[in-house]
């Protein structure tokens, strides 16, 4: 007997066999339950992205009532989380919430039922997700259009001219986002073109010095006359063309002599005499008077920053406008938005003004800063809180003037091509200054140019933006108005957070 338990102990099958007998309930249970994890990480992605796509459906509906929300997206949530037998238990819970700066939470808490897990005392598993989402609206923004005024945008742009193409893109921005459901957002207007006009009704301003209005008057000599010869003049040869000249880019064409005459003159035979006057006349009064245009500051680099608000700003005098539409301060006001755009112009009489950038963006910057010259924007804040403080630049050329330091005057550049170019790449470089220190100050950058085709100042305009996302190359009115409608999805764009 002893040899018979000896072998039954030695034979290994029936060993085998009784304990998988014995271990089989258990690897039943485990693979289950397994199966069981693998239904509940289904539901919780099909969950998440339910969550995620409510809280961006409620973030970007306009809603602010915090009752409106919760039907909205406990709606959302109805309809998306039924996955056929993969599916959340019907007593979850969804909490919505609105958070500081514009943001929307939603969060849902439930269970998942498990098919196996009973067996190991686990009949469900909990479920907890939720998601943030940055609500799309303006509200909170302050924002200047800093628009080229200047003569180059009498240009075409396909259907209109490039002027009208600008007007049309800035009353979409407008429009989008000063909208009826907002009420804490607020436009600025800074057209450019040589200069910029801060307004005659800011003359006696403490941040800015204007000269008095004056008048001189010419007093005549006496008229003289004398008798002289009369002479007959007689030309030859030359050959007529046609000569071109560029204002702020444009080429104008005229009737010219390509190769010059050769003239003569001569008495006439017989010889006779005319009577020749000088002198005499009426006075010429000439009245010198403020427009509104200003210079740039000459101290330091004051015209790249509003660092010192005292140091004052200086108004010139001239015989005519050689300043466009005045500025428009920050408004909540649409239709002095509407109508500041509206009554845009790119010349005054005979008055072709060229381009300098600089002193738009600068005075875009004054607009949006909280202290002098205008006070109100309220203070800069980090990390983009509100407001969102934003300045949006338009130019459909290169710069054409550069800053005179002697007087804070913008002067046609050298008719000299290398001492044009450097001068040119001065003012390329006051304006990277102004756009750097803008950033700065959490001032966030559109840059939008219009048949821009020279690859310096597309370089200035892409490194000016905030960044790529930020800057737009528009070649007609319809990529300009895209252009536009662009800047207004980004500022009202609904993105997840967290």
């Amino acid at each position: 007997m002893f040899g018979t338990l000896q072998r039954f102990l030695r034979d290994r099958r029936g060993n085998v066999a009784l304990i998988f007998a014995l271990a089989a309930p258990v690897v039943v249970v485990i693979v289950g339950f397994g199966i069981d994890l693998s239904r509940y990480q289904t539901v919780r992605v099909v969950s998440q992205a339910s969550v995620d796509a409510a809280v961006l459906a409620g973030a970007s509906s306009g809603l602010e009532d915090l009752s409106d929300l919760e039907d909205l997206v406990a709606r959302f949530l109805g309809a998306n989380l039924s996955q056929g037998e993969l599916e959340v238990n019907a007593d979850y819970t969804v909490v919505v919430t609105q958070e500081e700066d514009r943001k929307l939470r939603v969060a849902l808490n439930g269970q998942v039922d498990t098919l196996f897990g009973g067996l190991l005392g686990r009949s469900s598993l909990p479920l907890n997700v939720e998601a943030v989402a940055e609500r799309g609206s303006a509200d909170g923004v302050e924002l200047v259009m800093v628009l080229d005024n200047t003569w180059s945008m009498s240009a075409s742009a396909g259907a209109s001219t490039r002027i009208e193409a600008l007007k049309a893109s800035a009353r979409i921005l407008t429009n989008a986002l000063m909208t009826p459901d907002v009420d804490n957002v607020k436009f600025g207007l800074v057209p450019y073109a040589e200069y910029v006009n801060v307004g005659t009704a800011n003359r006696s301003a403490p941040w800015i010095t204007v000269p008095a209005d004056y008048s001189t008057t010419s007093t005549p000599t006496p008229q003289i006359c004398t008798e002289v010869p009369v002479t007959a003049t007689t030309c030859t040869g030359g050959v007529r063309g046609t000569c071109t000249k560029f204002v702020d880019g444009l080429p104008e064409t005229s009737s010219c002599w390509t190769t010059p005459q050769v003239c003569t003159t001569a008495p006439v035979t017989p010889a006779r005499t005319r009577q020749q006057c000088t002198g005499g006349g009426p006075a010429v009064t000439t009245n010198y008077r403020w427009y509104g245009c200003v210079l740039s500051r000459r101290t330091g680099t004051l015209r790249r920053n509003d660092t010192l608000p005292s140091s004052v700003y200086t108004g010139f005098l001239g015989t005519s406008q050689t300043c466009l539409n005045p500025i428009l301060t920050l408004t909540d006001q649409k239709t002095n938005v509407l109508t500041a755009i509206n009554n845009l112009v790119v010349n005054v009489g005979s008055y072709k003004p060229e381009t300098h950038i600089p002193s738009g963006l600068i005075w875009g910057v004054n607009v949006l800063s909280p202290t002098m010259p205008f006070t109100e924007g309220r203070a800069y804040s980090a990390g983009n809180r509100a407001p969102r403080k934003i300045l949006v630049l338009m130019t459909d050329g290169e710069n054409t003037l550069r800053f005179n330091a002697s007087d804070g005057r913008h002067l046609t550049l050298s008719t000299n091509p290398t001492t044009a170019a450097t001068q040119r790449t001065a003012t390329n470089d006051d304006v990277a200054a102004i756009c750097t220190y803008a950033k700065s100050k959490e001032i966030e950058i559109f840059t939008v140019g219009l048949a821009v085709n020279t690859p310096a100042a597309q370089t200035m305009l892409r490194n000016c933006a905030t960044d790529a996302a930020h800057y737009f190359d528009a070649t007609d009115a319809i990529s300009l108005q895209a252009a536009f409608t662009g800047i207004a999805a980004s500022i009202n764009a609904v993105r997840l957070v967290e």
